[in-house]
């Protein structure tokens, strides 16, 4: 009997689904990607791809009995796709069923299945044996001497001759992340891993690989085979430490951190591990001794001195002048180790076609890519400019796909040194360059020193200076830096963009809810922000709120593991708030998060650094946030925002103001929900037109920089008026 084909309405539900589980697949909960596979096939039992999405689960969570079952399940279903045979392929290679894979590469032959990959199965299934030690000597040496092409040649050529031979794969693995390729790396590195289960240091490579690829739970458990494998191996302990970390598990991650350090004391990356941890831990004063040990032994690791820099935003007692002569100390640092720079060939034309370039390791699913988004679909239309992406991350997810197609010019530079970086970008003629990082992760700033560019500026990402002369501009949005009130704290000259960028929000995101305090009889405040911006300063002020109102409930969400908030708790208790008027929720999916805001009646934001993105989101779930604007730059972000949607009375001056404000707006709850109700217009994403005009101001402003510079006159503040309409 032939099962009839399914309705349109079934078809749709189905494509929703399969949309969702390749999200959530992306984002790593595993979980929920099962489940939605699950309900696809529920509806279509003969579903090809939720069998291979379900397969490809189940191989990752090593049950490969599962992932053959549904492989072979897709590839009946739809044998046209390769990745179907392919899949079906590497699932019986790796559990060593070579006779079965021989059959089905035999019968994908017959149809019409060929290319590089099945040529590889083909020799792997064809070829045993081992290489000789010599030649295993000679291709690490070519890999040690960074000899990498004759390297590379080498590797092939062991893969080709011994394809079930660990370490022909080992060696290629570690040149393609040499040079960058993360997808092809971890291929390799997996290959010799399955055949050579107990080498630790392939292990060890692997699993920072599948942390690397987001894929964190499996990670986790080569890392830790690894550690037990060879418990002197300080590298595998310190990729564990940073994937415990990323799974939000801190005190086991600082565990796996000290004992990196405990065989290695001289192990750098293992140093900044450790700092990081216990940044996010709010122990800020214990990393940033970490950080100034590293760099009074090595005053060259920039990496340390940024995440130091970043650390001490975070901190609570220091001036502002103070964090802008640390900043100032890194650009004096590093632009005292940069020879000056070459000649170059940009034509001085005012009105030419600009070649605008853009660093970042942000370009994927991040809090930057949400807002530069909108920028880079209507900038990359402009006839007058052309736009280069530069992104220094190996990871490539969907944002990161669809970012790839607002731009006509994408390099991935994360493998390329600061010499290759900078032949690569006067080789492109870039006319102006802009840092979309500052002082966060994946940086290149010690490439900006070198003056890659004749213009160069940093936006968006990092809220206050970079330190460096060889950065002309800062862009901000006109009410977070106002004019003459802040100049004095970067090395840049201002630029006020004329209009800001909008928050883009979740067009699946939860419905607003009613008020919950009308319902419950007492106020629920809120924090979804970073373990590592708490402070007991923060908790202090919170504390005079909920003593003030003793019927109130705080909910924070966004927590590591429970046993990693303790010192947030031990503050909470020293504040007197007991422990049944607190509610800790761990870290969720996007859904789940948004909708914890149902939950919450007023946000209370943390400071020195205050939320940026939490509080737009809680904005779009209408949830206002009490914000404290201390004067300091990194200080402004939430105050910017409140103030650009008309919530001036959310904006506290001082602690005393904080408290009173938050009683105050707590007293009437009547305007807190009429507030609510109008959030989600206020925050609404302008439209096509307004956008455009966005656009139109960014594109003026680098235009008046740009003729500035074709004046020969040095680069100076201004704020950009807004160009006439089009």
């Amino acid at each position: 009997m032939t099962t009839p084909p399914p309705s349109a309405e079934i078809r749709q539900i189905v494509d929703q689904a399969m949309q969702a589980a390749h999200h959530e697949t992306e984002a790593g909960n595993l979980e929920q990607a099962f489940a939605l596979y699950q309900a696809v096939l529920d509806l279509q039992p003969g579903h090809a791809g939720a069998h291979h999405g379900v397969g490809m689960l189940a191989s990752r969570l090593g049950d490969a009995e599962t992932a053959i079952l549904h492989f072979a399940a897709a590839l009946e279903a739809d044998p046209g796709q390769e990745a179907h045979w392919l899949a079906y392929l590497a699932a019986l290679v790796e559990t060593r069923q070579f006779a079965a894979a021989a059959e089905l590469l035999q019968l994908g032959r017959s149809q019409g299945m060929q290319g590089q990959a099945f040529d590889d199965i083909e020799r792997q299934l064809a070829s045993s044996g081992a290489p000789e030690s010599a030649e295993i000597d000679a291709a690490a040496a070519l890999f040690a001497q960074g000899r990498s092409e004759e390297a590379y040649a080498a590797a092939r050529t062991l893969v080709e001759r011994f394809p079930q031979h660990p370490f022909g794969w080992k060696l290629l693995g570690g040149i393609y992340h040499r040079r960058g390729e993360a997808q092809e790396a971890l291929n390799a590195m997996a290959m010799s891993a399955r055949f050579d289960a107990d080498d630790a240091e392939t292990l060890s490579n692997l699993g920072m690989l599948l942390m690397r690829a987001n894929r964190l739970d499996e990670a986790e458990n080569v890392l830790q085979r690894a550690t037990a494998l060879q418990p002197a191996n300080a590298d595998a302990h310190n990729h564990l430490a940073i994937t415990l970390a990323e799974l939000g598990r801190l005190s086991e991650a600082q565990a796996s951190a000290d004992a990196a350090l405990a065989l290695d004391p001289n192990h750098e990356k293992a140093a900044i591990t450790l700092a990081l941890i216990l940044q996010t831990r709010s122990r800020p004063a214990e990393a940033v001794a970490v950080y100034r040990d590293l760099l009074e032994r090595n005053q060259e690791n920039t990496d340390a001195h940024s995440n130091m820099l970043f650390c001490l935003s975070e901190m609570p007692g220091l001036t502002p002048a103070a964090l802008f002569a640390e900043h100032r100390l890194y650009g004096t640092l590093v632009e005292q180790r940069t020879a000056p720079p070459g000649p170059r060939d940009n034509t001085p034309e005012p009105e030419r076609r600009l070649r605008i370039g853009f660093v970042s390791g942000d370009l994927r699913n991040h809090a930057v890519a949400s807002f530069i988004e909108p920028v880079f679909e209507r900038l990359g239309q402009r006839p007058g400019l052309a736009l280069h992406a530069y992104y220094n991350h190996t990871l490539n997810d969907a944002v990161t796909e669809r970012l790839r197609g607002h731009l006509p010019h994408w390099r991935d530079v994360a493998a390329l040194d600061d010499d290759d970086l900078e032949r690569l970008v006067r080789s492109d003629g870039i006319d102006i360059l802009i840092d979309l990082s500052g002082h966060t992760a994946f940086n290149r700033l010690p490439a900006f020193a070198r003056r890659l560019a004749p213009i160069q500026a940093s936006w968006i990402g990092y809220p206050g200076t970079t330190g460096l002369t060889a950065m002309d501009y800062y862009l901000a949005d006109r009410k977070f830096l106002p004019h003459g009130q802040y100049d004095h704290l970067f090395t840049e000259k201002l630029v006020q963009l004329p209009l800001s960028i909008p928050f883009e929000p979740v067009a699946s995101a939860p419905d607003v809810a009613p008020l919950p305090a009308l319902a419950n009889g007492y106020v629920t405040f809120g924090s979804f922000n970073r373990l590592s911006k708490f402070n007991s300063e923060v908790i202090r002020v919170w504390g005079m709120l909920l003593r003030a109102l003793p019927d109130a409930r705080l909910l924070v969400g966004g927590m590591p593991d429970r046993h990693d908030h303790t010192q947030l708790r031990a503050w909470l208790d020293h504040e007197g708030i007991a422990a049944h008027r607190v509610d800790f929720h761990g870290r969720t999916g996007l859904h789940d998060y948004l909708k914890l805001h149902q939950q919450v009646d007023l946000c209370l934001d943390t400071f020195p650094y205050p939320g940026g993105t939490t509080t737009l989101h809680a904005g779009w779930m209408g949830v206002p946030t009490l914000t404290l604007d201390a004067g300091t730059v990194t200080g402004r972000q939430t105050a910017c925002i409140l103030e650009h949607y008309g919530l001036h009375h959310f904006v506290a001056h001082s602690i005393d103001d904080f408290a009173a404000k938050g009683l105050a707006i707590c007293g009437d709850l009547t305007a807190l929900a009429t507030v609510r109700a109008t959030l989600r217009e206020r925050y609404a994403l302008p439209t096509s037109d307004a956008m455009t005009r966005v656009a139109d101001g960014i594109e003026h402003a680098l235009r008046l920089m740009w003729r500035r510079w074709c004046q020969g006159l040095p680069p100076a503040g201004f704020e950009a008026p807004l160009p006439p309409s089009r």
